[in-house]
């Protein structure tokens, strides 16, 4: 009869020696969203483009510059006649409602900066969430393929005891030696993989973390908006409507362009013998000759507010669409998670100890229990994938969310 302590104490130095050793200091995702959204580059520039929108608001209603002009006779520079000089001030007059709907369309451009900001770090947060769930996932896939091989290793032990006492052949333990290297191999592969995930990082936050310094844990259940959830407070259907409001505004103003151009002006002619007649006030009027340009603009403005109302109709079903798409996959992780821990997982377990134990008492097949140790750590990887996923998708769920829940903690 083999000793099963002697096993276990393989095993137990084996798993002391092999597994990663616990990072003192854990990274929680908190932090890394404080990173990325004082540091992110593209919403720095959406945050530039609220100060440029608000920039075009101050000078939108101002009226047009006046045009001064200035003439001189030269040849009364010499000589006995008093120097000619001739200058006119002209103001062109807007039409007060025309002022208006400019500086409605850039202030409508600002709601929309805006709105676009607050969509912008709602899904830098979602992200920044992901990607912790992902690199935290890569970590966990290495800590499991260590138990994978604590596993094997326990049946290469089994397999030598089993050799000595004449109960199995060399090949047996050759081919158990070999799973062994085949799991040596895949890990570098999976080193690999954390070290590429690990760089893509760097636009993110700036820097490369390090995957053994994140903690997750599973989101509790938290309850799901209704279906008939309107969004309109949503920054992207919000976003959507401003641009609207500003197309709006712009064909106001294309409007108010078909109508003359009335400019007022001032001068006075020196070179007019008659004093009374040097001082000159006039009004003038710009009467569009055709109007060929001017409906073209409206018709322009017209399509344009037209393509934005859709965009809107497009922004809140897409919305709509998002929401339910995240809400089935959170509500299929919470039911595969419960497969998992309540049948799943123990069915597995039990089959690995049974597996062992056959194998030790010489019932068993070797390739059944290397088998049974691949599933078992494959069982507990797909649930450290669920997991991953369910935290991934109660991100995307919050960023799409009316008002923006407050962050998952770790």
């Amino acid at each position: 009869m083999i000793r099963r302590s002697g096993i276990y104490a393989v095993l137990a130095v084996f798993v002391s020696l092999s597994a990663p050793a616990m990072a003192e200091s854990l990274e929680t995702v908190d932090q890394w969203i404080a990173e990325a959204l004082d540091s992110n580059a593209t919403l720095s520039a959406q945050r530039a483009a609220i100060e440029a929108a608000r920039a075009e608001v101050e000078g939108s209603d101002a009226w047009a510059d006046p045009v001064v002009k200035y003439g001189i006779a030269p040849e009364t520079l010499e000589g006995p006649n008093v120097v000619g000089h001739r200058f006119e001030v002209s103001q062109k007059l807007p039409w007060p409602d025309q002022l208006s709907a400019s500086r409605g369309a850039e202030e409508a451009g600002v709601r929309a900066a805006t709105q676009d900001t607050l969509w912008q770090t709602r899904k830098l947060t979602a992200s920044v969430k992901e990607a912790y769930a992902r690199l935290w996932y890569s970590h966990r896939a290495i800590e499991l393929h260590y138990e994978t091989r604590a596993l094997v290793e326990q049946l290469a032990e089994i397999t030598r005891q089993r050799l000595e006492y004449g109960e199995a052949t060399q090949s047996e333990l050759f081919r158990v030696e070999t799973e062994l290297d085949t799991l040596d191999a895949q890990l570098v592969e999976l080193r690999a993989d954390q070290a590429k995930l690990s760089a893509n990082l760097i636009p993110l936050l700036g820097r490369r973390p390090q995957p053994s310094e994140l903690m997750l844990s599973l989101p509790p259940r938290m309850p799901m908006a209704a279906d008939t959830l309107t969004g309109t407070e949503h920054p992207l259907v919000q976003a959507a409507e401003a641009r609207t409001a500003e197309a709006r505004a712009r064909l106001d103003v294309a409007e108010a362009n078909r109508r003359p151009v009335f400019t007022a002006n001032a001068g006075y002619n020196s070179l007019l013998a008659d004093e009374k007649k040097r001082w000159t006030v006039g009004v003038g009027i710009q009467i569009p000759f055709t109007g060929q340009r001017q409906n073209s603009a409206v018709r322009r403005a017209t399509a344009e507010v037209s393509q934005r109302q859709w965009q809107t109709t497009q922004a809140h079903r897409d919305l709509r669409a998002s929401i339910g798409d995240v809400k089935a996959a959170i509500q299929a992780g919470y039911s595969r998670l419960e497969i998992l821990d309540e049948r799943h997982l123990p069915n597995q377990r039990a089959h690995w100890e049974a597996s062992l134990n056959e194998l030790a008492s010489g019932t068993g097949a070797l390739e059944d229990a290397i088998d049974s140790a691949r599933k078992l750590t494959g069982v507990k990887l797909t649930r450290e994938t669920v997991i991953r996923d369910l935290f991934s998708a109660r991100a995307r769920y919050e960023a799409l969310q009316t008002t923006q829940a407050t962050g998952l903690s770790n």
